[in-house]
């Protein structure tokens, strides 16, 4: 419903706001890059403020990561520590931190397995017979979309691979090998994605890790060779951030997903994800901002939980134990669905677990290998989100989440061990689809105004109809009445509530106003499947 706003002409004032100082305050217990650190200012830090505290870090520049505000700097003569005790709780500064290493979470095994037990498990390698994702079932109903990108965020993608190479991403803003920058995102023929370790527009796999990864989210399916993956048709991003020697810093890792988190604003609906299977240093502010970002322009960021054998609710592991809502932290399971004895945990920071001891996926030079490791079940995660962004393309990254987290198949020795105490199933999250949107609110009215804001009221509607209770509000504002042909330009709003029951008496704040303006306010009521009410 669209309410109309004829008398709001209000006197704005000015909100300032005041940024919280900086979460990071362990020791530097965790290794990290010598005589590199990354530094984010406070909003209202003058230019000359910010020019003083560099010139006397003696820092020379990086990188900057435009998304976050923040940068990555080389020191002069000062150690890390110096620096940090320096300027971590001066004024004008945010945080300044270490720049972490970060490790793959892999175990190499030598065995080689002829089956791919962790997508249909029929015991065929002494294990329990559906201990496994039910992948079959899950491709009886849908087997993937090419719309799908999932930025693979490792050691790099074999783009050549004969069963990755039709399933690998090609930016569509970019000519090749002409040399320029064409779609303006500040790296030069970014065909396939981008290499952070050498700088350049090669992500040629040269360890392995991100590869197998890679075809285990979208190995190509059905077509005679080697292995499938969950998805058989999508499209993987090679990001490459970790070494020959499987590791990279933290500033690798924010330059890879604020390069995912760009294409996904250029291409709303496509890049939905990025596979994590990594891990390692301490609490980065600069990292969960990154992610956080990412989690703004609706994108899942599914991470491995790592594999200390440790519980992660009292040691955690970053970035999987970051508290953001489009996290999925995945713990691994063996053969016969027990948790893995490498894999951490978590009853309250890892979400659930997947396969990942033994698994057969592409390697470099169109070669196969079995691995093990929280690095494994992780593109497992990722290939079913994937599935289920394709089979649901309206679908929202966090009812996406939900989606997949209820549709997790209960295992009595995961209870207590993960959030759902649950294994990963590929089935459930994209069976079924609900064809039934919820019904329109037509009570949305206007209740107080001030000096740049409105507060707005309805009644709750439902998830089918007027039954069952509806996943999420939509809600937009605009100098024009708003109608289904200009829905998509109409601003969004932040903070709406979470749908109550049918009939639930909901209310929200609309900010952000200006002066002597009508506006038109409008709502719509969505269900987990992306299914829209009318206006």
């Amino acid at each position: 419903m669209s309410a109309s706003l004829p008398r709001l002409a209000l006197i704005l004032t000015l909100l300032i706001c005041v940024s919280a100082g900086s979460a990071w305050a362990d020791p530097i217990d965790h290794p990290y890059v010598p005589g590199e650190v990354i530094i984010k200012f406070k909003s209202g830090a003058s230019e000359n403020a910010k020019s003083l505290i560099l010139s006397d870090l003696g820092t020379t520049h990086i990188k900057g990561f435009g998304r976050i505000k923040s940068a990555h700097k080389r020191l002069g003569s000062l150690t890390v520590e110096q620096a940090i005790a320096m300027y971590e709780n001066h004024p004008n500064v945010e945080f300044i931190e270490p720049n972490y290493i970060l490790n793959m979470n892999e175990l190499p095994d030598d065995t080689r397995f002829d089956e791919l037990w962790g997508m249909n498990n029929t015991g065929q390698t002494g294990g329990t017979p559906g201990a496994d994702i039910s992948a079959d079932e899950a491709w009886d109903v849908f087997i993937g979309n090419s719309n799908i990108v999932v930025g693979v965020i490792d050691t790099g993608v074999d783009y050549n691979h004969v069963d990755l190479v039709d399933n690998i991403w090609t930016n569509p803003g970019e000519i090749a090998g002409n040399g320029i920058d064409d779609d303006g995102n500040g790296y030069i023929d970014d065909i396939h994605g981008w290499d952070f370790v050498n700088a350049d527009n090669d992500p040629m796999d040269d360890n392995g890790h991100g590869s197998h990864c890679s075809g285990t989210i979208g190995g190509v399916g059905n077509n005679g060779t080697g292995v499938a993956g969950v998805n058989w048709d999508v499209r993987i991003m090679a990001l490459k951030f970790l070494s020959a020697s499987g590791s990279g810093s933290t500033a690798g890792a924010i330059a890879a997903i604020e390069y995912a988190t760009d294409m996904a604003v250029r291409y709303p609906g496509e890049v939905r994800l990025t596979s994590n299977s990594w891990g390692g240093g301490g609490f980065s502010d600069a990292l969960r901002q990154a992610i956080a970002d990412a989690g703004a322009v609706d994108m899942l960021f599914i991470a491995a939980a790592g594999n200390s054998s440790s519980n992660t609710d009292s040691s955690p592991h970053y970035p999987s134990s970051y508290d953001l809502d489009n996290i999925i932290a995945v713990a691994a399971t063996d053969h016969n669905d027990e948790l893995a004895s490498f894999s951490s945990y978590g009853a309250t920071t890892v979400d659930l677990a997947a396969p990942g001891v033994n698994i057969l996926s592409t390697t470099p030079g169109n070669a196969y290998s079995s691995f093990s490791g929280t690095s494994m079940a992780t593109p497992h995660v990722a290939g079913v989100a994937a599935l289920t962004f394709g089979r649901f393309p309206a679908v929202s990254a966090l009812d996406a989440k939900s989606l997949i987290l209820i549709g997790a198949d209960p295992l009595e020795n995961l209870d207590g061990v993960v959030l759902t105490g649950a294994r990963l199933n590929a089935f459930w999250p994209i069976a079924e689809p609900d064809s039934i949107p919820p019904a329109a609110v037509v009570d949305l009215a206007r209740d107080q105004v001030g000096s740049n804001w409105i507060d707005v009221s309805w009644s709750a509607t439902g998830d089918d109809g007027n039954s069952g209770t509806a996943s999420r509000y939509d809600m937009r504002y605009s100098m024009a009445p708003i109608t289904d042909l200009n829905w998509d330009s109409a601003t969004l709003t932040n903070g709406e509530p979470d749908p109550g029951p049918p009939g639930t008496a909901e209310s929200m704040r609309v900010a952000g106003l200006d002066f002597n303006t009508t506006y038109y306010v409008a709502v719509k009521v969505l269900d987990e499947f992306g299914n829209a009410s009318p206006l």
